[in-house]
């Protein structure tokens, strides 16, 4: 028998957690948080820190396994998380230590989870890393195995857990980039091997699945941000906004500037958490990239040279979504030492996240960038999730015997449940609703 129980990351996107259970031995996939939520927390906090764990999970900002736990703790065999999005596995250094049971991730991930683990003084978590391709056995029944996909975050997997009735594929999140600037395109080839052995079931992110057509690949991004960084060359000082995980739009902007004779600077915290897990695990290499500047006197001794030599730099930094206390807040509400005008400008590397935070919080910074006359250019960008063709082809190459849509919300689940019909998945016999808080049973 399998069971497969949602605890967070299907009634909307964030605070990602399933359960699959084969037989009573469980895997838990992903341990993330809602990261709204988890914004209004902090605004609260000075510090979080693991004494927060229960008001975390009453708050709702990480999954409630409280009572989960209590009944089944014993029978998890282990946590598997995905890729390095805080959505994904920030509630891990939380969470995972009262299990007994590794965490499996790869290399990427794992530098991530370490990084969060110092920031709570976690200490406990046995954690393995694990390559693609590679199975690792957690019982005589079930293994667990990588599948590498191609995201906006580098050592992206979809999780794979072998058992007697077929493998439960786990893909949140993912798109089909056939030439990423970082990294190899999808592992079709594997893909297909485990199809022929057999899939008894694939929970699917479903981000974009009700957007017509294909989500386009990293390297067209590239392309966009050469010619809008050569159309701003004219401004003195250029700032680029992007995803702080996003190292291969990173690795690009670095690239392009340098080839355009634009010196690079890096400014964020979260800026430097990616970059540092990047360069630990040779993703990129650190002698090619700046020093990361967090604190706010080192960030005005790097602004002194950038307002005395104007011309001369682009600047890579934290706050495209608005939120508070990110480097482009706080540079438009006067808290650097450097005042934003007509010769400079902001490329926003990124999309607004659609929560009514979010949107609030852009809007404000956008009328704050309007009312200092900066030059603004938006939504140079693709998106790191697959859009409906791509769905397609994933679930043609893999044929699942039951299709389950994650990872958005019952409107973008409903999408995906329209789109399954076409390639003859029947709603509630082999395609199937799952909301948090819901289990699927398969007999």
């Amino acid at each position: 028998m399998i069971k497969i129980a949602a605890f967070g990351g299907y009634s909307k996107i964030g605070k990602s957690m399933t359960i699959i259970d084969v037989d009573g031995e469980m895997v838990i996939t992903d341990m993330g948080a809602d990261i709204e939520r988890l914004v209004d927390y902090e605004d609260d906090k000075s510090y979080i820190s693991l004494k927060d764990t229960e008001a975390l999970a009453q708050n709702g900002v990480i999954p409630d396994d409280r009572e989960f736990f209590r009944k089944h703790g014993k029978e998890v065999k282990a946590i598997v998380l995905t890729h390095g999005h805080l959505d994904h596995i920030w509630a891990a250094p939380f969470l995972a230590a009262k299990y007994h049971c590794p965490i499996i991730a790869t290399q990427f991930t794992t530098k991530v989870l370490e990084h969060l683990m110092r920031n709570v003084k976690q200490h406990n978590l046995r954690i393995l890393t694990l390559n693609p391709r590679i199975k690792y056995r957690l019982s005589k029944d079930i293994s667990i195995e990588f599948v590498h996909m191609t995201h906006s975050i580098p050592n992206t997997a979809i999780s794979v857990v072998h058992t007697k009735y077929g493998a439960v594929m786990y893909a949140n999140d993912w798109k089909l980039d056939e030439t990423p600037t970082l990294g190899k395109r999808p592992d079709y080839e594997r893909l297909e091997e485990i199809s022929k052995e057999g899939i008894h079931s694939l929970i699917l992110d479903s981000t974009n699945v009700d957007q017509d057509g294909y989500t386009f690949s990293e390297s067209i991004v590239r392309t966009m941000l050469e010619d809008v960084i050569k159309k701003t060359l004219s401004n003195k000082t250029i700032f680029i906004t992007t995803f702080s995980s996003h190292i291969a739009r990173i690795k690009n902007i670095v690239e392009i500037s340098k080839k355009l004779g634009r010196q690079v600077m890096i400014f964020g915290r979260s800026m430097e958490m990616y970059l540092k897990a990047a360069a630990d695990t040779k993703i990129i290499e650190k002698g090619k990239f700046p020093d990361v500047a967090v604190k706010r006197d080192r960030i005005n001794e790097f602004l002194k040279y950038v307002r005395d030599r104007p011309g001369k730099y682009v600047i890579i930094c934290t706050g495209h979504q608005g939120e508070k206390g990110a480097f482009l807040d706080k540079l438009t509400t006067g808290q650097y030492d450097y005042k934003l005008g007509s010769d400079d400008a902001v490329i926003f590397s990124s999309r607004v996240i659609p929560t009514a935070l979010n949107i609030a919080n852009r809007n404000m910074l956008q009328k704050a960038l309007d009312d200092l006359n900066v030059n603004v250019a938006d939504n140079i960008h693709v998106s790191g999730h697959a859009s409906r063709n791509e769905h397609k082809l994933l679930l043609k190459m893999l044929r699942p015997k039951h299709y389950i849509p994650s990872h958005g919300g019952l409107d973008k689940i409903s999408s995906g449940i329209e789109m399954g019909k076409e390639l003859g998945y029947e709603l509630n016999k082999s395609s199937h609703i799952l909301l948090d808080g819901q289990e699927l049973v398969f007999d």
